[in-house]
């Protein structure tokens, strides 16, 4: 049996409170009949005020890759171009999904730990007027970037191009105003800032987004990730049976929960808590000798990146938090593999002490290889 006594400050699953566990571990309801119909629909009204969308919302049971998934294989047929903006493994990842459906992806790139620029993809929407479509990752967990949505939302307008944003990270601990920033599709996941267990994804629809899925009767591109199947059911079930699969019911209650304590709140009051928390962690690596990866004006207000010690591979870093601490902390991925620590503070759940502890824990290490003043 697995046992669990880790302290996690990793870029998601994050700890959820205990009331959202113990939703989750509730007795489990039939996922069909009126009751957990309502259910379910009260809380898509309350992840619909977090999103800010009046569009289309669905829970699909999966990761976030399958909500990214279903969103560029619903909107987008076979051979289409797709911008993709790159500047960490998550980017390269958009590519990965987007060519599994036959897309012919376009790269826009800026340098791992730099934002994606708009003036870039302008330019590549003058080499490519025959794109269909943009793709950018919101909170880059790799780097701890956050992209410029609300710009490049302005620019896919102009232009007359779709865009998606993968909200996997920074849904719940960013602002994120899918319908004002001119967004048409977005995924996101329950197990990072929404403060739920993983096994979800939600998938948010705009009217631009439906017109470009509906233009064609299929997209050949799967069952079970096809929004039109989503919509179907949701229209034609609507008042006992709204999805086309067995629902994670349990999943459900937990979202519900984290979600209302999150409204309860204030989206603006947590945000701004998690970066104070982030600013908190900052001063600390600094006293103890360890640079943030970015400076602060750029600073993800749920994860924060540094570089270790001189000479030391931070996989031992992450190695001795564990071992030593009962503290889990990540790695860096791709090109930054061994090169910086990634510290999550995107749970409801942390607070200061959680960071003064990561931070004792981090001067341990240091002084033991000669890293701390």
């Amino acid at each position: 049996m697995l046992k669990q006594s880790l302290k996690l400050m990793i870029p998601g699953p994050i700890q959820p409170d205990p009331a959202v566990l113990e939703a989750m571990g509730s007795p489990v309801p039939p996922h069909y009949g009126p009751a957990f119909t309502d259910f379910y629909n009260e809380t898509l009204s309350l992840l619909r005020q977090v999103i800010q969308t009046s569009g289309d919302i669905f829970l699909m049971p999966g990761s976030g890759s399958a909500g990214i998934d279903a969103c560029l294989g619903s909107a987008l047929l076979t051979g289409e171009k797709l911008l993709v903006g790159i500047n960490g493994f998550f980017g390269q990842r958009l590519v990965a999904i987007a060519e599994s459906s036959g897309l012919v992806t376009v790269p826009v790139t800026a340098e791992w730990g730099q934002p994606l620029r708009s003036a870039d993809f302008a330019a590549a929407l003058d080499a490519h007027p025959d794109a269909r479509a943009v793709a950018v990752v919101h909170l880059e967990t790799s780097t701890t970037i956050a992209n410029p949505i609300a710009e490049l939302g302005v620019l896919c307008r102009q232009r007359g191009v779709l865009f998606f944003v993968d909200a996997v990270s920074s849904l719940g601990g960013l602002p994120f105003q899918m319908d004002d920033w001119g967004i048409d599709l977005m995924a996101s996941a329950t197990q990072k800032c929404l403060g739920a267990p993983p096994g979800l994804a939600p998938v948010a629809v705009g009217p631009r987004a439906w017109e470009s899925i509906d233009r064609a009767p299929s997209s050949n591109h799967g069952w079970y990730t096809n929004l039109r199947v989503w919509r179907h059911y949701a229209e034609d079930w609507a008042d006992w049976h709204p999805f086309p699969i067995t629902m994670a019911t349990n999943n459900v209650m937990a979202l519900n929960a984290s979600l209302n304590q999150l409204l309860a709140e204030g989206i603006a009051t947590r945000l701004e808590r998690y970066r104070g928390l982030a600013l908190r962690l900052r001063q600390g690596l600094r006293q103890i000798g360890l640079q943030p990866y970015t400076p602060d004006e750029m600073l993800a207000p749920v994860l924060t990146a540094a570089y270790g010690p001189a000479g030391v591979p931070t996989g031992k870093i992450v190695s001795y938090l564990e071992r030593e601490a009962g503290i889990k902390i990540s790695g860096g991925l791709g090109a930054l593999k061994d090169q910086i620590i990634r510290i999550g503070h995107m749970s409801p759940t942390t607070t200061d002490a959680d960071i003064d502890e990561t931070l004792a824990a981090l001067r341990a290490f240091c002084e033991q290889n000669q890293g701390a003043p």
